[in-house]
């Protein structure tokens, strides 16, 4: 009973975590697409940076948001094959991801945003952990 309420503890602690990367992305990744796309980006070009610098931003945080995802849903689902699974599944995410967002942060034009803003979108937030959580409550639990 009390390794259950440790372990409930403890996914509790690193959805806390979570939401602070959210809540403080301007003081840890401000990457310039940030303000970018809170304005009026349908019309603007742009702002004046490195793809790389851009990119390498938003992986730092793709990252620290993966080993915050993966660390939650270990917690959650005691399997041992799970850790590797987790680490291939996120790894060739983030791959698919990086090639995607270079091509469109490369290849952009006002007014054709959709694909650099969702791409990024997936990059920045965990939207994978809220995917696997249930996928694998059905395939571990059963």
């Amino acid at each position: 009973m009390y390794k259950s309420k440790f372990r409930y503890g403890i996914v509790f602690l690193l959805l806390i975590l979570l939401v602070g990367v959210r809540l403080y992305e301007h003081h840890f990744f401000d990457d310039g697409l940030i303000t970018f796309f809170q304005h009026d980006y349908l019309t603007q070009p742009l702002p004046q940076a490195s793809v790389w610098n851009v990119l390498g931003v938003d992986v730092l945080r793709y990252i620290v948001n993966a080993i915050l995802s993966i660390a939650i849903l270990i917690s959650l689902f005691d399997h041992p094959d799970l850790p590797r699974f987790l680490g291939i599944v996120y790894t060739g995410v983030l791959v698919i991801l990086v090639v995607l967002f270079y091509y469109f942060y490369t290849h952009y034009t006002k007014g054709s945003y959709l694909g650099l803003f969702y791409v990024r979108r997936f990059l920045i937030q965990p939207l994978l952990l809220f995917v696997l959580l249930p996928a694998l409550y059905y395939t571990v639990r059963r």
